[in-house]
């Protein structure tokens, strides 16, 4: 056993080095990882559809089982192992390759929620949708962890077990099913919660890296060393910043739910009738609604327990008392609003079909009339263009007027000569030259040839 009072055995005790590979074995190892594919692409794809099974069934077994099959950890690692030995080139593949990685699982898990008939997001799914600091530190110590087992001469369970902590595939398959359902809230929290993983696996095993002192590579220069201290602080702080801000809320909301419940314990241990029958606590929106058995509400009651919130640090917070009855009316009041809203929103698509209907029929009338007046031009434009060839053939008519509604069925042409020119013979022939060129123009049609004397 080492004495722990001599700092020297202390050190010893904590030291990564005792059981550490050579560094030659660790590089050919993280490389080796770093590859795509065969075999791991095919693991990748089966992993996917076994994940997004569980998250779709929230069966959290299947899920850790895909985990444990998932190839994605290697790129990562090698990423953070990249920039830990100033490899610039190996960088870039094990991004490239992540990038390949990640491509491929969304696709397989979005064509799965596309063809699956289950469609509610369950408990596993949510989880995997609003990621914050807790996420960061999980992924941080998982990653170191992974990469102390990484360099080990005997390998452990070290890296099975920081494949489930860290969860990669969960959240692409989540963000999968945001793809797959057109919702992108599910979408953008996933893929967050999959890069702070990614980053933060990657630090880790870069800080590890140069703890171990391994090897830098050979051709970093000193410019090039600055674009990868620079990039990763970069992706760093651009991963970090928001998920605080998320755990500042999630912090802000537990704070709530935990102090409320202390309030609401409180006030019911004051008095032995008084029962809290129900209770609706909404961090969010900063409200407590109560529904009490057994004691009054009244203004008084209300006004007291509203003082008595900021003992509890819940000032400013909204709080609602309600009778049992009342909730029930309320729910009562609150369904027959949502049958009045329907019953007006039915009224109104009537209304304005019937609205639809009427001006389609006012247009149709309007083009019926507009073709009738057209028809009516038409038609004396015709008659007067007959009329002007009767008196080119009968010179002699002091009138002539034609009524007929279509020259093509006309109902009767009135020509007035004077009767004495009217018995005359060769006006006679006339007439009946008139009539037989009227029974050519008008192409067969009936018509009645009336001869009178002008009046007057």
């Amino acid at each position: 056993m080492l004495p722990i009072s001599d700092p020297r055995s202390l050190r010893r005790l904590f030291s990564l080095r005792r059981d550490m590979a050579s560094p030659d074995s660790i590089d050919a190892a993280i490389r080796d990882g770093v590859q795509v594919g065969g075999t791991n692409l095919w693991a990748l794809m089966f992993a996917i559809v076994i994940a997004s099974v569980g998250l779709n069934v929230n069966s959290t077994a299947v899920i850790i089982g895909a985990m444990l099959i998932s190839p994605l950890m290697g790129p990562i690692i090698g990423a953070g192992y990249g920039a830990g030995v100033q490899d610039a080139q190996l960088i870039r593949m094990a991004l490239r390759n992540l990038g390949v990685l990640a491509g491929i699982s969304l696709a397989v898990s979005t064509l799965y929620f596309l063809l699956t008939p289950l469609e509610d997001a369950q408990s596993e799914l949510l989880a995997r949708t609003s990621p914050t600091l807790w996420d960061v530190l999980i992924a941080f110590f998982g990653g170191a962890a992974g990469m102390v087992g990484l360099t080990r001469k005997e390998k452990s369970t070290l890296i099975p077990g920081v494949a489930i902590a860290t969860a990669l595939m969960p959240p692409l398959c989540t963000a999968g099913y945001g793809l797959a359902t057109g919702q992108p809230r599910f979408f953008v929290g996933a893929f967050y919660l999959f890069t702070i993983n990614s980053v933060f696996i990657a630090f880790a095993t870069l800080l590890i890296t140069r703890y171990l002192r391994l090897p830098v590579h050979a051709a970093a220069d000193a410019p090039e060393q600055r674009r990868v201290r620079l990039l990763t602080g970069l992706a760093v702080t651009l991963t970090l910043v928001p998920s605080i801000v998320l755990a500042l809320h999630l912090v802000r909301d537990e704070f709530f739910g935990r102090q409320a419940s202390r309030f609401v314990a409180a006030i019911e241990a004051e008095s032995a009738d008084r029962v809290v029958l129900r209770r609706s606590i909404d961090a969010q929106q900063r409200r407590i609604t109560l529904t009490l058995l057994g004691e009054e509400v009244t203004p008084a009651l209300q006004l007291d327990f509203v003082a008595r919130l900021s003992a509890f640090g819940l000032e400013g917070t909204q709080l609602e008392l309600r009778r049992p009855g009342e909730q029930h009316e309320g729910e009562r009041v609150r369904r027959e609003i949502s049958a009045l809203q329907e019953a007006q929103a039915e009224t109104q698509r009537r209304t304005q079909a019937q609205l639809e209907e009427s001006r389609r029929r006012v247009a149709e009338l309007e083009q019926q009339i507009a073709e009738r007046d057209a028809q009516g031009e038409a038609a004396r434009a015709q008659r007067a263009q007959l009329t002007d060839e009767i008196r080119a053939q009968l010179p002699q008519a002091a009138r002539v007027s034609v009524t007929a509604d279509d020259l093509a069925a006309p109902g009767r042409l009135l020509v007035f000569v004077d009767t004495a020119q009217a018995s005359n013979a060769s006006a006679a022939r006339e007439l009946a030259r008139l009539r037989a060129w009227l029974a050519v123009r008008l192409q067969g049609a009936e018509f009645e040839l009336v001869v009178g004397r002008l009046a007057g």
